[in-house]
């Protein structure tokens, strides 16, 4: 699993302890639940030597309704924009690595009867693989120099 999607869902879990889906949700799924599907990305340059991949994740919030489950929704955005949009990365066993990530951009809709969703958006930069060369090792120069 993509260490940032662990991370969120660990953050939202703590705001909103419920059933977390992973994979497809069954059809007699618990309420409330969250539903975390693969995040989609896609790729652009970046500098020199990363390129940059943004991460598009739809949490789905299910609930007794449209309305409960927009108001829980909207209260997870509010928390994750009031921490300036920090989300604190986590280890296998769920321990704070110290290193976070910064959601861009997060927003809440209802989709249909008991369901929000919560849009989140971010950013992660790799480097590119670097080709080894050898080194160049004892040469020497003949000739003047001008």
């Amino acid at each position: 699993m993509n260490p940032e999607v662990a991370a969120i869902m660990s953050y939202f879990y703590k705001l909103f302890p419920c059933k977390v889906y992973t994979k497809e949700v069954p059809e007699s799924f618990v309420i409330p639940s969250m539903y975390f599907p693969p995040p989609f990305a896609f790729n652009s340059n970046d500098t020199l030597s990363t390129f940059m991949k943004t991460y598009s994740l739809s949490v789905k919030l299910f609930h007794k309704d449209s309305q409960q489950a927009n108001n829980e929704a909207e209260r997870i955005a509010d928390v994750v924009n009031s921490k300036r949009g920090l989300i604190p990365l986590i280890d296998q066993t769920g321990v704070p690595t110290g290193d976070y990530v910064r959601i861009n951009r997060i927003e809440t809709r209802i989709a249909d009867s008991g369901v929000a969703i919560i849009q989140v958006t971010w950013d992660s930069r790799y480097f590119y693989e670097k080709e080894d060369y050898a080194s160049f090792e004892n040469f020497e120069v003949y000739g003047e120099v001008k």
